[in-house]
């Protein structure tokens, strides 16, 4: 079938080993059952990555996707994905930002890259002209020099994504990051990267996007946007950003402390106060590709020890939750300074946050002393260790090296007393303390997620009542059956609300749009009009859900084969057997495990898998081909 509107119809695949491209066609198969972007890349990495291989090998694969809505003007359209083999090998690796979206222009859907080169290179894609370029003289620089130097060698028209020195080293939590600013650094992307000895992509195109219906599309554009427009919250998210949601947050005790020994209530609100970041530190917004709303920070420290410092900053509560909560930085400068060295080292603020705090707790407990931390002594709140452990984890050096294996395999070598310290989900670390709030979609799916992390955000993250769950299904376009399964009187089960809240949220993730707050309150039905005015092809509400449900069949198919059982979907030991106490002198109790088993059991069972097992039944797995 030809393609109208939406999708450029091309694939690039690049061989690094052979030094070869192919321009193929886009399988009208594969988008039937995927759509495209993270759809489309989960099934290309099903098929094209060997099972049981090592994710350092030269036979992974980066796969890049960008959406059928990326390049159009659909309000929020950009959010591109990478795909691969993740560092933790049983699990399919996926990360995503708002950057990537030059590759549509350039003439391409998706980016395939296999191989290893002999010499470090950086890839230059002009159209469909692709250069191999020598990085020699790139390799060890941190990620904000590599970047300007590929500008330099380029022009600052192509958008440069680079890896730094973590992912050179091979550090399991390296990070994918475009124009110093929009990074994929969930699953260790970064360090498959530079397994390759690939230190950067500069993507510029000159193609544009085709729209299958224009009067039709233009009339649901203004629709979008007046929706947009008018959100009460919109002027709030522009100038907070993440950090909209500190002050609720707090009081509910979301924001873990120190490992998660303890959490923390307003007192957190004080110290990252969001009014004193916007008048003191923030020195402008960014926006992703296409996105009216601008929720992104420019951030230069103007004064103090850390005068001059600046960094782009796409979700500052993630920092501030890290780097502050986890690690006791206690100020907002602090948190800034170790935010802006992982980033130039080019590592994941969440996962290397949770090593440090990892590495505070031993050290706390006195499971590892000061000589076998390179003399350091890594007490809470020291900003100068944590700088200086995430320059060590990044070249791996002294303590660095067993700490760049990540948060498993980092603790076999630590001793087998360090392993109930290391709070992660399938090797990423956590976000939110599942002990203080299990009512949300978000914080549940870090139990079940196919990758670790959180799948989607929904309403649940603040209390709410059975009638406001209600209403929310109805404007997600729920099914009755499915919405009386998911909420009575009495309240709601997050299990099954989980399940359809990521099948909307990732079928906007899927066709490049952003699910934060403002988008998903949109009535979904909009969406699947919008993917048939501007790919031509009839969509409904419900076959967008079915898309979705494909996209995590074969996720989960591909886990499976890979090794990965129902065990994998859990939490750390200390959420089943210690209270945690907050700030103000409140105590919430443990986890109840068989309760959190049975939300498990109902979350297979709403996903139409088996209730045990966990795996999707044999006629799901057939309609994709998979035997």
């Amino acid at each position: 079938m030809e393609f109208h509107g939406g999708f450029m119809g091309q694939m690039l695949r690049i061989d690094l080993s052979e030094k070869t491209i192919q321009i193929e066609p886009l399988p009208e198969s594969l988008v039937a059952k995927y759509m495209g972007g993270a759809g489309v890349n989960a099934a290309l990495a099903y098929d094209l990555l060997i099972p049981g291989d090592d994710p350092l090998s030269p036979r992974n694969y980066l796969i890049f996707g960008a959406g059928p809505m990326i390049g159009t003007m659909v309000p929020g359209a950009a959010k591109c994905n990478l795909t691969g083999r993740s560092m933790e090998s049983k699990f399919l690796g996926t990360s995503n930002h708002g950057k990537f979206g030059m590759l549509k222009y350039a003439g391409f859907d998706h980016l395939i890259i296999t191989g290893k080169s002999e010499n470090p290179v950086y890839l230059k894609i002009e159209n469909e002209k692709v250069t191999f370029c020598p990085a020699d003289h790139l390799w060890g620089r941190d990620l904000f020099e590599s970047t300007d130097a590929i500008w330099n060698e380029t022009s600052d028209d192509f958008d440069v994504t680079c890896i730094g020195p973590a992912g050179e080293n091979l550090t399991h939590d390296a990070s994918v990051v475009t124009n110093k600013c929009a990074s994929m650094s969930r699953t260790g992307m970064g360090a498959v990267m530079g397994s390759k000895n690939l230190k950067g992509i500069a993507i510029y195109g000159t193609r544009s996007v085709s729209i299958a219906d224009k009067a039709k599309f233009l009339k649901l554009h203004k629709e979008l946007y007046r929706g947009i427009r008018l959100h009460p919250n919109l002027l709030a998210w522009r100038k907070y950003g993440t950090m909209i949601s500190v002050e609720i947050f707090s009081k509910l005790g979301l924001y873990g402390a120190e490992n998660y020994q303890s959490a923390f209530d307003d007192k957190f609100f004080e110290i990252f106060n969001p009014n004193r970041f916007v008048s003191e530190i923030k020195d402008g917004d960014w926006a992703c590709n296409a996105c009216p709303i601008g929720c992104k920070h420019f951030i230069r420290i103007k004064k103090g020890e850390f005068a001059g410092t600046t960094i782009s900053v796409g979700c500052m509560n993630a920092v501030i939750q890290t780097y502050g909560g986890q690690c006791m930085l206690n100020s907002l400068e602090e948190v800034i300074k170790a935010a802006e060295t992982a980033a130039r080292m080019g590592m994941d603020w969440m996962s290397s946050a949770q090593l440090i705090a990892l590495v505070m707790e031993l050290y706390q407990r006195g499971i590892l002393s000061k000589d076998q931390i390179d003399g350091l002594e890594p007490k809470w709140g020291d900003g100068n260790v944590a700088r200086e452990l995430i320059r060590k984890i990044a070249f791996r050096e002294g303590i660095g090296d067993i700490l760049a294996e990540g948060l498993v395999k980092a603790t076999d070598r630590l001793g087998p007393e360090s392993n109930r310290y290391s709070m992660h989900t399938k090797g990423l670390g956590m976000i939110y303390d599942p002990r203080v709030n299990l009512t949300s979609t978000e914080i549940f799916s870090q139990i079940t997620n196919i990758r670790g992390h959180a799948s989607n955000v929904s309403v649940a993250m603040v209390p709410r009542t059975p009638d406001q769950i209600r209403r929310y299904c109805k404007n997600l376009g729920l099914p009755e059956d499915a919405i009386d399964r998911i909420v009575d009187e009495k309240g709601y089960n997050v299990a099954r609300l989980t399940k359809w809240v990521e099948d909307v949220t990732s079928v906007m993730h899927i066709m490049g749009v952003c699910y934060f707050p403002l988008y998903q309150r949109l009535p979904f039905a909009l969406w699947a009009e919008l993917y048939t005015a501007v790919t031509g092809r009839e969509m409904t509400p419900h076959g967008l859900i079915e898309i979705s449900e494909n996209y995590w069949n074969i996720q989960k198919a591909y886990n499976l084969r890979e090794g990965a059982t129902r065990e994998d979907d859990t939490l750390p030991e200390r959420f089943f057997t210690d209270a945690v106490p907050l700030a103000n002198k409140e105590v919430i109790p443990p986890r109840d495990r068989a309760y959190v088993d049975r939300l498990v059991s109902d979350y297979y069972e709403e996903r139409g898998w088996d209730r045990t097992t966990g795996a999707p039944f044999k006629e799901k797995l057939a309609k994709l081909g998979i035997r």
